[in-house]
């Protein structure tokens, strides 16, 4: 592809929204334009590298036997209504109707239609197991969309399906394709580790998610030396003594124009540890109340799966001001009106004589005790540094990491509700048992740009480089090297060699800025030293080195088979 045909537009700066180091070295790299909050144009160089991802996941997904399908994006409401997920997946699910008032939603995954091809083609146990996957775009209505692709409306997802004689098989085959998955990313230089997670919204008897450790990631997890690693979501906290001897010592103190912690922290002199925050939730449209330590932050996954709600959100200024008695920024457990239940987190009642909101503009309580309310107790906060192995006793070392892949043993989740059966052995119907394999693709992608760049920009592996060598003509008006460039670009791909011609009327450090930003992992640099028959080939992570024109392509090729690249 000759560079001034391609639509390539590098930036300099970084925009000023970007989050992470993906976000920022997609949006300069000329693969991404923001539309909106977590909506993108997808530029020609991010489809190339999309493709290239697609094609070692196709490869892998062979190599666990699964067949590729696609199913539609619009699912019915009655197909969602009897897996019960219509309900499940809440607001982040997309709804619509037709022209004749029939519901759909867009699918956010496709078990249903997945159990509609086992019941229509598996008759007998001969037919199990089947597997089947697609690659197809999803929608999801993201309360706070963040990182670029990391966590959007818009993206591509694999998603398999297998189907099985019974628990044990599907056993063996999770287990398999825990080991393409991590092949698949291994082949994408992606460092990887398996850990324990959870089921979420899916269900089912266990899941584990396959994450990419990024100093950015969007994730925490714990690992640990014995081999057990889990998503700090899943992690379970200790609870201390719970105190609850002390009451009605609480008095009001007037704190002006206070509301967040940190402001109320500055405020009284105190550290944060001495505070219990309010949280006012929204769950299934009743109001919760949830309690933590000032200086922790609430697991929103362990909060949902103890309430055992379908929505879960932040409660809006409309919503604590009609139904409640308290204002934001200012609540507080102690007379609070208006909540279906007050939750407090196992640390919150080891507490003594602590700080909380007063439910009143302005003003605070101090020596609040656990017997000056009513509560609930349950672990609701994310796990930090003093967790243990749940299989050894040692403490836990925590990294941040991004979720690429999750993988799930539904069992019988799906099937039961959905009545997918076979006829087995001994001539009876039998419930079949179901797994789920899910890759996020752009997720995937933004994870290799995480663990490949350095400060000049990405450094694309050979596996997804959308061009594995850029062949540079340094002065575009020097007919020598403009030829002699072209020669070499035309020899790469009739080589079927996937080669950019940096073919601009540029300045040469534009063009190798350009290409190092871009990541392509070899320039081919036609200068001045054409003249003595030679030419510069210069590795993204490397030494250069100066070979004569006639060997150029043939030192490449050389290069690219040592290295995998062809």
């Amino acid at each position: 592809m000759r560079y001034s045909k391609l639509l390539l537009p590098t930036l300099r700066e970084t925009p000023s929204d970007c989050d992470n180091v993906s976000q920022s070295l997609m949006m300069r790299g000329a693969m991404l334009k923001k539309v909106a909050g977590g909506l993108f144009v997808y530029l020609p160089y991010f489809n190339m590298l999309l493709e290239k991802i697609k094609k070692v996941i196709r490869d892998g997904m062979d190599k666990a036997g699964s067949s590729e399908c696609k199913f539609p994006i619009l699912v019915l409401k009655e197909d969602l209504d009897a897996s019960g997920r219509w309900e499940t997946f809440g607001k982040e699910m997309f709804r619509l109707k037709d022209r004749n008032d029939r519901e759909y939603a867009i699918s956010p995954t496709n078990e249903e239609y997945a159990c509609f091809v086992a019941k229509t083609y598996v008759k007998s146990y001969n037919d199990l197991p089947l597997s089947v996957y697609q690659i197809q775009q999803k929608h999801r209505d993201e309360i706070r969309p963040r990182g670029g692709v990391m966590r959007a409306r818009e993206f591509y997802m694999k998603d398999a399906y297998s189907f099985h004689r019974d628990e044990k098989d599907l056993d063996i085959y999770f287990d398999l394709m825990r080991k393409v998955y991590i092949d698949i990313f291994r082949s994408l230089s992606l460092e990887v580790v398996a850990v324990g997670a959870d089921n979420g919204a899916m269900g089912g008897s266990g899941s584990e998610e396959i994450m990419a450790v990024c100093e950015t990631g969007d994730s925490l997890i714990g690992v640990c030396e014995c081999g057990f690693a889990a998503n700090a979501e899943t992690i379970s906290c200790s609870a201390g003594e719970e105190k609850t001897e002390k009451s009605g010592l609480y008095e009001k103190i007037y704190t002006p124009s206070v509301s967040t912690i940190s402001e109320v922290t500055d405020f009284l002199k105190m550290p944060q540890s001495a505070f219990v925050k309010t949280m006012l939730y929204e769950a299934d449209g009743d109001i919760i109340a949830v309690l933590i330590r000032g200086d922790r932050e609430i697991n929103e996954t362990k909060l949902k799966k103890y309430l055992g709600c379908s929505a879960l959100e932040l409660a809006s200024f409309e919503a604590v001001s009609k139904k409640t008695n308290s204002v934001i920024g200012f609540a507080g457990p102690v007379n609070l009106k208006g909540v279906k239940k007050i939750i407090a987190d196992l640390e919150v009642l080891s507490m003594e004589n602590y700080i909380t909101g007063a439910n009143e503009k302005d003003y605070h309580f101090k020596n609040v005790n656990n017997s000056d309310f009513k509560y609930e107790k349950a672990d609701i906060r994310f796990a930090d540094e003093s967790a243990v192995c749940e299989k050894c006793g040692r403490k836990l070392v925590f990294k941040r990491a991004n979720e690429l892949g999750h993988i799930f043993k539904l069992g019988k989740r799906y099937t039961d509700k959905l009545d997918i059966t076979y006829i087995d052995s001994d001539s009876k119907a039998k419930t079949m048992f179901m797994g789920c394999y899910g890759i996020g693709l752009e997720r995937t992608a933004a994870s290799i740009i995480e663990q490949h760049h350095d400060e000049k920009g990405m450094v694309l592996p050979l596996s997804v480089a959308p061009f594995k060598v850029n062949v540079i003509a340094v002065d575009t008006a020097n007919e020598k090297q403009y030829k002699a460039a072209e020669k070499i670009y035309n020899q790469l791909i009739k080589k079927n060699i996937e080669v950019l011609f940096d073919d601009r009327d540029a300045r040469a450090g534009v063009k190798f800025n350009d290409s190092d930003l871009l990541g392509i992992p070899f320039k081919i640099i036609v200068g001045k030293n054409i003249e003595k028959g030679e030419v510069e080939i210069q590795p993204r992570k490397g030494e250069k080195s100066f070979v004569k024109t006639t060997d150029c392509v043939k030192l490449i090729l050389k290069t690219l088979k040592e290295k995998n690249g062809i």
